[in-house]
């Protein structure tokens, strides 16, 4: 099958959609949609991560239809060199390759899913948590380049983009997410915020109803006594502390959810994140 016979199949079966961009007509994927991220890919990322430096590629999509459902899976990673003059802060591969890679993709029949990562080494594991959140969001150069339609048989096609980064030299845990392609935002602050309010909802709810059992609120009104002492007499030391903790919350969101939205944070294994 040749490229542009299926490429006219993708949009026969309404993975691929015609949308407007910029006044511009392009394709793009047709949701809702479920991205699947296979074992073997999960571990490529994870050991492939390197802490100190951005690196990028290209997620290697096999797409199909589902129960009347776009799904993709990603089966292959392709690493392209980063040819910045400041690879530590930045990503860029060379047109060549990037040019090989897709033509490579029509030819062997799945999406290319520009992919990049995000540094963070620091000597301190603290700083390292640290980088790892503030570096789990697009920056304004990542939504500007998100915006780059792929020319494919005199069509211009918009994909999302992936960013990845794993936490410090442990590379113990890994945030996958997906923006962009007119299918899912450009940016994850919005989606964390609404996950860290139901995170948070539950947290109080099962402090709550903890808190109703016997003399369970005694034990809770002391332990506020203490927190707040403790505040007063080490507040130089304890504020911080506190709002590290706060900040912390995001790295423990959408483990425990069977279809993490736009995003999803690995220890190991496979998983598969929705594009509602």
């Amino acid at each position: 099958m040749t490229p542009s016979v299926w490429l006219n199949s993708l949009c026969m079966s309404k993975i691929l959609i015609e949308g407007v961009f910029k006044g511009q007509r392009v394709l793009h994927l047709q949701r809702p949609c479920d991205i699947h991220i296979t074992e073997n890919v999960s571990k490529a990322l994870f050991d492939h991560y390197e802490p100190e430096y951005e690196k990028g590629g290209i997620l290697a999509a096999y797409p199909e239809k589902r129960d009347g459902k776009t799904l993709l899976i990603i089966k292959e990673v392709i690493f392209l060199k980063n040819i910045s003059d400041n690879p530590g802060n930045s990503y860029l591969p060379a047109n060549h390759e990037i040019s090989i890679t897709l033509k490579k993709a029509f030819d062997e029949q799945f999406l290319p899913i520009t992919f990049h990562t995000h540094p963070t080494a620091h000597e301190n594991p603290m700083m390292e948590i640290i980088y790892y959140i503030s570096g789990s969001d697009t920056s304004k150069q990542d939504q500007l380049v998100s915006y780059n339609a792929v020319k494919v048989c005199n069509q211009s096609i918009l994909f999302p983009h992936s960013l990845i980064l794993a936490l410090g030299k442990s590379k113990n845990r890994m945030f996958i997410g997906f923006y962009g392609g007119l299918i899912a935002p450009v940016e994850f602050e919005t989606q964390k915020n609404e996950q860290m309010q139901k995170a948070m909802n539950i947290i109080f709810g099962n402090i709550s109803e903890w808190a109703r059992k016997g003399n369970n609120k005694w034990w809770l009104i002391g332990g506020g006594l203490v927190f707040i002492l403790l505040i007063i007499r080490y507040h130089k030391t304890a504020l911080p502390l506190i709002l590290l903790l706060a900040a912390m919350t995001p790295i423990f969101i959408n483990d425990p959810c069977a279809k993490p939205k736009y995003f999803a944070q690995l220890t190991k294994g496979q998983v598969t994140i929705e594009i509602p």
